[in-house]
């Protein structure tokens, strides 16, 4: 995600407030006072007495010196009596003073200069907030006694624990993603997590010990502080290491050796800068040993931090290293430049002004801090277009020529016009003779260039099996880094005249790929050229994925309007049959009970059965056309029942004197047992009606010859329950569900020829739906299916 120019301007200001903190923490550390020592010959003796307060250790009476200004006295008693009366000395001479300051200066000008502008490029974001918190931590130079009750002396110690904790987790996750991301962070994604709630717990349990100990300065309160600090120190020491290792082990297997560089600027820069004082001073301490390093060889030793950063991250993702060189050194004149303003402004005028004026010594502080900044931005981007367009014109207009590059493949809307502008963009900024460029089109390639899309494709294979999908490929002598170069490159490629070969590809996808030709010049490819490859590639494959995922999209869409139209042409086609057949369906009813009734003469014996048989298929493909017509009411948008209070057992009745037809030609018997006081239900008569129809003809269908099917009336905290149970195989575990879906049946019955369109059980649940009621089928435990509806009862409102 890129960030905004407005969002930009927020790092900006952290920077420029990170540099008044640390600024402010630098006010005092010249009237540091260093700890009293006794002569050789009467040291101190512990526990001693400074005042009112007892010190039990050197590092609490240096702690509570602290307190007090270089130059003032101060007394302390030791425990043998003796009385030390002397003058403190200053803990920072103006050297050390100096080096801290500088110090200071070269990591918030670093974190305001170099990466403050890029903060949405990798792992420079992390990097950003690495120089602005060790900048802080440099300047305030260490948690300190306060000498009064200003929060401004209570809130120093927590930056200094709070800049020193975080920066530990942030340096081992930028070594987890420099100069790419590792596969550990995928793995553990609870990693970082935990890290972070380590530090957050450190920097409460450290501040909130110290806080204590500045109210109550005993003894006892000060071993209270050295648990977490020892804990917080270990931290450090431990993912300062872990990282340094990561960087170590990575780099080696890193494929380019631009990468494998700019990790070992990373890695020198790392170790250089924080082994003074992380393994040589911090981790004997934790060891209970004292280092003889002096402090100021920390500072000097860390300097190598902010400058192996510049170099390994401005080299890494935004420009070579001769414009890193001069770049640098025209960053240097300007922060040199700036640093004068300040230095004239904040030091020469504050100093004048503060003898004359003293009330605006601290406006012109402020001054001296902001003009530098303000002047920064437009100073370097008028610097540093000039220099693109003076030095570097091959970057500057491959730069230019790509934002254009970028707004043609992001407006193409098919993968042959993607095609088309890569190979015509290769083909004219690279001034080659010849050029190809193959984008996928489902299963085949679609090629633009010279060449017939089956052998484009086999070449592009060709590529692709001789190296890795995103490595890109180059023949010998054709580049200005034989480190890229393969022996081993493709013979049909070369055949072709192709120099160069970088294929269009996702993790785990290939969306194409462009084969490079010679140049017209006949020069090597140089490092701008296969830069301009790249983004290329990059900008082809969001393309085409885009493009691919829009086709896919569109295509899924237009198989929806069909099946929906499919959908709608069936339901009208089923509508219109039920209605067609219902009016001969009524005629054939009727003349068959008028046969059977005698109306004109009695019908003999040998043709009542067959007469019945009539009738009972009549009856059944009338009850087909009434769930056609069922399934068409159910499928439009406002489907409902007409709820009013409905008596089941007249219902039941009415069904089983339907079903009963069709029961009687396999001397199938029904067995009714109503419970008493039953009361009516809510729903619509005409809909329970077929739904009890259609339970009792798929009972029937199921249930041997002679056998009864049980049918059953009773309430349960629900309402009220239909329970229809047959005698026949039961449904299978899988049946159980899947039968209520429209057009699904079960296994064909072992007892009748008769098969149904999967359309009752699914009618029966859809309205029961309407009615708030449920339906749900089983296998009863003496055999056979059971099938249970539950109605909720009518209550009066």
């Amino acid at each position: 995600m890129v960030e905004s120019p407005r969002r930009r301007w927020h790092f900006f200001a952290i920077s420029v407030l990170g540099l008044v903190v640390g600024l402010w923490g630098m006010q005092g550390l010249l009237a540091l006072s260093a700890p009293p020592t006794g002569p050789p010959t009467n040291p101190i003796r512990y526990p001693a007495r400074v005042g009112a307060t007892l010190v039990d250790s050197p590092a609490e009476l240096r702690f509570i010196a602290q307190s007090r200004p270089a130059g003032s006295i101060i007394e302390v008693l030791s425990s043998d009596g003796g009385l030390l009366r002397t003058h403190l000395a200053p803990q920072l001479s103006r050297f050390q003073f100096g080096i801290i300051l500088l110090e200071g200066l070269v990591f918030l000008a670093v974190n305001l200069l170099v990466f403050a502008p890029r903060v949405d490029r990798g792992p420079v974001r992390d990097l950003y907030w690495c120089t602005l918190l060790y900048g802080i931590a440099t300047m305030i130079n260490g948690p300190y006694f306060p000498r009064s009750r200003a929060w401004t002396e209570w809130a120093m110690p927590v930056v200094w624990i709070a800049c020193l904790t975080l920066l530990p987790v942030l340096l081992f996750r930028m070594a987890q993603t420099f100069p790419r991301e590792r596969k550990l962070l995928v793995r553990r994604p609870g990693l970082m997590r935990g890290l972070w709630i380590t530090a957050a717990v450190l920097i409460a349990w450290q501040t909130a010990t110290l806080f204590r100990y500045f109210l109550d300065p005993r003894p006892g309160v000060w071993q209270g502080t050295l648990l977490p600090r020892s804990l917080s120190e270990a931290f450090l020491v431990a993912a300062l290491g872990l990282g340094c290792l990561t960087l170590y082990r990575s780099g080696r297997k890193l494929e380019l050796s631009r990468e494998r560089e700019q990790t070992k600027w990373l890695l020198w820069g790392f170790t250089i800068g924080v082994t003074p004082y992380v393994f040589l001073r911090t981790l004997p301490r934790l060891a209970g040993l004292e280092s003889t390093i002096p402090p100021e060889l920390d500072r000097i030793f860390e300097l190598a931090i902010p400058v192996a950063l510049t170099f390994a991250v401005v080299r890494y993702r935004f420009l070579d290293i001769d414009i890193v060189i001069r770049r640098s050194l025209i960053y240097g004149i300007l922060a040199g430049v700036l640093a004068g303003v300040y230095l004239l402004v904040g030091v020469v005028a504050a100093h004048w002004i503060a003898e004359r004026i003293p009330q605006y010594a601290v406006a012109i502080q402020i001054l001296a801090v902001a003009l530098p900044v303000i002047l920064y931005v437009p100073t370097r981007r008028w610097i540093g277009t000039w220099v693109d367009r003076t030095f570097f014109r091959i970057q500057y207009d491959y730069a230019r020529a790509l934002l254009g590059f970028q707004d043609a493949v992001r407006g193409a809307s098919s993968q042959e016009d993607i095609a088309a502008v890569c190979r015509r963009f290769v083909e004219e900024r690279l001034r080659l003779q010849r050029a190809v460029a193959l984008a996928r089109r489902g299963e085949t390639f679609a090629a633009d260039g010279e060449i017939e899309d089956e052998d484009a494709e086999a070449l592009l294979s060709a590529a692709v099996a001789c190296g890795t999908s995103r490595k890109l490929l180059a023949a010998p002598n054709s580049t200005s880094r034989p480190d890229l170069e393969s022996p081993d490159f493709p013979e049909p490629l070369a055949r072709e005249g192709f120099r160069l070969a970088v294929t269009i590809a996702s993790e785990d996808r290939c969306f194409g790929g462009i084969l490079v030709g010679e140049k017209k010049s006949e020069r090597r490819f140089i490092d701008e050229d296969l830069k301009l490859l790249y983004a290329v590639r990059a900008e082809a494959a969001t393309a085409l994925e885009r493009v691919e995922l829009v086709q896919h999209a569109a295509a899924e869409a237009l198989a929806r309007e069909k099946a929906e139209e499919l959908e709608r042409l069936k339901s009208d086609f089923f509508s219109r049959v039920a209605h067609d057949l219902r009016t001969p369906l009524t005629a054939i009813r009727w003349t068959v009970q008028n046969l059977l009734d005698g109306v004109r003469e009695s019908p003999t014996a040998e043709h009542v059965p067959q007469l019945q048989a009539v009738e009972t298929a009549a009856n059944q493909l009338g009850r087909l056309v009434n769930n056609l017509l069922d399934l068409s009411r159910l499928e439009h948008p406002n489907a409902r029942a007409q709820h009013a209070p409905v008596d089941l057992y007249p219902l039941v009745q009415e069904a089983v004197a339907t079903i009963q037809p069709t029961a009687r030609t396999r001397n199938v018997r029904f067995e009714v047992d109503v419970a008493r006081n039953l009361k009516p239900v809510c729903g619509d008569r005409g809909q329970l009606l077929e739904i009890f129809t259609n339970l009792l003809e798929n009972a029937v269908r199921y249930s041997p010859d002679g056998q009864a099917v049980d049918i059953a009336l009773d309430r349960n905290g629900e309402g009220q329950m239909l329970v229809v149970r047959d005698r026949g195989p039961g449904l299978s575990a899988s049946e159980s569900e899947r039968i209520f879906e429209r057009f699904e049946q079960g296994r064909p019955s072992p007892y009748s020829r008769e098969r149904g369109f999967g359309l009752g059980l699914y009618v029966a649940r859809s309205y029961l739906e309407l009615m708030r009621g449920t339906i749900h089928g089983d296998n009863h435990p003496d055999g056979g299916a059971r099938f249970v509806c539950t109605v909720p009862e009518w209550r009066e409102s």
